[in-house]
């Protein structure tokens, strides 16, 4: 059997209604009201340039309902994050400033209104969250990465700027990828060679998608690129190991063996480990999902997702 040069993504798809809303954050909730209230009233008085200091979305259930959200892994990079780290509470919308406004002098506040609003939250790794200067795979110079208030638009005039504004323009604009609405595995690819994330779809829009979502996010920096890697070659080498079984299977099978059942089982059991990849806690699911379901389909006509 043919080895397989995959295409491989580096954010994955997440379920916000597989885990229960904290009550904090629930609709009726009397503290997420009261402070919704002071934060535009706060913000409602020019005289008012210091940011206003939210509480509410720092609840520790919050970020317990996250952690189970995302099964403890960075919503944009897939790392498991709480082995060293506890993660943060990341602000899809930023909620003080407005990183692409700064030179309008116009650049705070963010989303301030949004900012203990369940479907604005997500849990993210600090590489992905804050800035940091770091090398990526395609540039050898140190970078600040990180997406701290980044918030880019395709057209800067649907921006949002206030609880009244269409907020629903903006979302047909909005640039970054978010893993609870869009699925990353059809905004991205990624070729095994080079080690190059590259926009999936060719259409201005969503290649710009793709391209936005990988620089603010960082998803190129150099230790996530070789984790990445080191996680292919891991799923390459058990694939080496189902196809020689298979292959045990086949000759057992044309010579009339007796050990078939035992070919059998072997084979069984090497697939079995090469799906132990897929389990939902393991790092870098899309693209190990990716990469084994084209080889099962190849190598046995099985489709994974079915």
């Amino acid at each position: 059997m043919e080895k397989i040069r995959s295409k491989k993504v580096v954010m994955i798809a997440i379920d916000r209604n597989s885990v229960e809303i904290p009550d904090i954050l629930k609709d009726g909730s009397e503290k997420l009201k009261k402070e919704l209230e002071e934060a535009i009233a706060y913000y409602s008085d020019p005289a008012n340039t210091k940011a206003f200091k939210f509480k509410v979305y720092s609840n520790p259930t919050v970020k317990e309902a996250l952690i189970k959200m995302s099964i403890g892994k960075c919503a944009y990079c897939e790392s498991d994050i709480l082995v060293t780290y506890v993660g943060d509470i990341e602000h899809f919308r930023p909620k003080g400033e407005i990183e692409e406004l700064k030179a309008t002098g116009n650049s705070k506040p963010g989303y301030y209104w949004l900012a203990a609003n369940w479907d604005n939250l997500l849990l993210s790794c600090r590489n992905c969250n804050q800035k940091s200067k770091q090398r990526t795979a395609s540039d050898d110079r140190l970078n600040s990465l990180g997406k701290m208030n980044q918030f880019p638009l395709f057209d800067e005039t649907k921006r949002a700027r206030s609880p009244e504004d269409n907020f629903q323009e903006e979302e047909k604009v909005r640039l970054l990828l978010n893993p609870c609405i869009e699925d990353p595995e059809e905004y991205f690819k990624y070729n095994i060679n080079s080690g190059v994330i590259q926009p999936k779809k060719q259409e201005e829009f969503p290649k710009q998608r793709a391209l936005a979502s990988v620089k603010v996010f960082g998803l190129q920096r150099v230790p996530l690129v070789h984790a990445r890697a080191k996680k292919a070659v891991q799923i390459l080498k058990q694939m080496t190991r189902v196809e020689r079984r298979y292959k045990d299977l086949l000759r057992a099978i044309d010579d009339e063996a007796d050990d078939i059942p035992d070919r059998q089982e072997e084979l069984d059991w090497e697939i079995e480990e090469l799906h132990s990849f897929l389990n939902p806690t393991e790092e870098y699911l899309g693209m190990a999902r990716q990469m084994i379901g084209e080889f099962m389909q190849k190598n046995f006509q099985l489709d994974i997702s079915a």
